[in-house]
């Protein structure tokens, strides 16, 4: 039996680590590759990826790098908390296969024209994008920017990116753009002004993992790293993870601990080990997740939540206003503030539901402790 000092969990429930085994995502790996194959223009090279948080979207995104990466493709990563423009020339400009081309790229903070502003640092960004997009091109190569936390982007500095890559587009030069963000602030960007281009995105919206699935990607990982797991141990964790990218990891994690406590007597995962883990993962799930979430909410914002729960699908804006015993116009404050805090979302006009999952359910089970906090 293997020595349990060599035994190493295989699962990695960290937010953007690639996981072992990714799985329920090869429809759109499948489409990017299609649009690397299909040339200048093709769908799949500029993609839109959205879902809830902890869907899988940033390793999702490394992965479409990696691939891009591995077929001669120079692959810059930005996200949208950081200046978009400047990042993206800055790792130009670093980029070995770049400068072994000899292209020369400017970078904002030492070109006099990007402290010129507006017009200026647009037509700079673009120039800069263009000579590196048609040097890769030239050299059967090209050129792949991915976009990551994209609600939480500057709408000038998307546009910006937007209006570049269109325009190598139409030059036939080989480009590609992903971006990625929680599914509500990604439509809001894109119907902002300047932007229409990125409309055309294909759309991949992360569903939830069929339960088939992560019970193989579960038996593969677990198998690999030197355990084993009984089929009802097996069937156990799969639909305590929900299909949840995140949680996934995270039940396989402690699930396997528990299963490498008695390794040196047995190898193999009981059903008893996928209890106990996967009770284990919840509550870290709820403590990590769902409490940071709601974590210096104001009274009034909770209020909001928890008159959303009486719901088990989406919510009437009107009715939850009538729960809370305001006005709509009120309630609306604290609407756009959970919004704005990605902890619900706008599935139609007058309705909402929850952005995270499983957050309903923490808010019922914690209601009393919740409410304890604001003296209630």
């Amino acid at each position: 039996m293997p020595s349990q000092q060599r035994l190493v969990n295989p699962f990695k429930p960290t937010a953007g680590m690639t996981p072992p085994v990714l799985i329920g995502r090869e429809v759109v790996i499948d489409d990017f590759m299609d649009g690397l194959d299909e040339g200048p223009g093709a769908p799949g090279r500029l993609m839109r990826i959205t879902g809830p948080r902890g869907s899988g979207k940033t390793v999702l995104l490394t992965q479409l790098g990696d691939i891009a990466n591995d077929r001669g493709w120079t692959v810059v990563n930005v996200s949208g908390r950081e200046p978009l423009c400047a990042s993206i020339q800055e790792q130009l400009a670093h980029d070995a296969r770049i400068r072994s081309l000899d292209i020369k790229i400017s970078l904002p903070i030492v070109s006099a024209e990007a402290h010129l502003g507006g017009a200026a640092e647009e037509l700079l960004f673009r120039e800069v994008l263009s000579r590196a997009t048609r040097s890769l091109t030239n050299h059967g190569s090209g050129l792949l920017i991915t976009v990551d936390e994209v609600q939480d982007a500057s709408h000038d500095e998307m546009a910006t990116i937007a209006t570049s890559v269109q325009y190598m587009i139409r030059e036939q030069q080989d480009i590609g753009l992903l971006f990625a963000g929680i599914t509500t602030g990604a439509l809001d960007l894109l119907n902002g002004e300047g932007i229409t281009f990125l409309r055309r995105a294909k759309a991949e919206e992360l569903a939830s993992i069929p339960t088939d699935e992560v019970a193989q990607a579960l038996r593969k990982t677990i198998e690999v790293s030197g355990l084993r797991i009984g089929d009802g141990a097996l069937s156990y964790a799969a639909a305590q993870s929900h299909g949840y990218a995140y949680l996934i990891q995270l039940v396989g994690y402690y699930v396997w601990r528990e299963g490498r406590r008695h390794a040196q007597d047995s190898v193999t995962i009981t059903l008893a080990d996928a209890k106990r883990g996967s009770e284990v993962a919840l509550q870290e799930f709820g403590s990590s997740v769902l409490e940071t979430a709601i974590s210096g909410l104001t009274k009034p914002s909770v209020d909001y939540l928890l008159a959303m729960t009486e719901d088990e699908g989406a919510s009437s804006t009107s009715e939850i206003a009538q729960r809370m015993g305001m006005p709509a116009s009120s309630a609306n404050t604290y609407r756009r503030i959970l919004i704005e805090r990605q902890i619900i979302e706008s599935t139609a006009p007058g309705f909402v539901a929850f952005s995270i999952p499983f957050m309903r359910e923490y808010l019922l089970q914690h209601r009393a402790d919740i409410l304890a906090r604001y003296g209630a």
